[in-house]
């Protein structure tokens, strides 16, 4: 249960509870004369004033509250992290070179040989006849 809910049932049961006393009072004086009445009636206008201070007061610390409550920040990359990842991408780009220098070994081996004086100044296709060496994987 939340706290207005809380606090409109407390202030239910004093306001049944203050005019039960007071009815009850006022039944064991069956004389009551005007000026019981006036005084009567005049501390009631007290009570639901100092009632409405409460709840007001209340409702203010219900809005201070939900103020002070933090709010939901995305989570901050740190630095260490960036560098983690940028560290992490340069690892997978360097297996995806050597992976594409892998294919070009291969594709020299299954094409036509072509003459010496066309020598590739890829490095990938130079000595094709070597085993293809990848990183340890990432």
């Amino acid at each position: 249960m939340n706290i207005s809910k809380q606090s409109n049932l407390v202030l239910v049961i004093v306001l049944c509870a203050v005019i039960g006393v007071m009815a009850n009072s006022s039944r064991g004086n069956n004389s009551t004369t005007p000026q019981d009445l006036n005084s009567l009636d005049r501390r009631l206008s007290l009570l639901e004033q100092r009632f409405y201070s409460i709840e007001s007061n209340i409702s203010r610390l219900q809005q201070y509250v939900a103020a002070q409550r933090p709010t939901v920040s995305q989570p901050s990359t740190s630095d260490r992290e960036l560098l983690l990842i940028r560290e992490e991408i340069q690892r997978l780009g360097l297996r995806v070179s050597e992976l594409e220098c892998g294919l070009v070994k291969l594709d020299e081996r299954t094409t036509t040989h072509r003459s010496t004086a066309d020598k590739p100044s890829d490095p990938c296709r130079l000595n094709t006849g070597t085993s293809v060496r990848l990183s340890a994987r990432p």
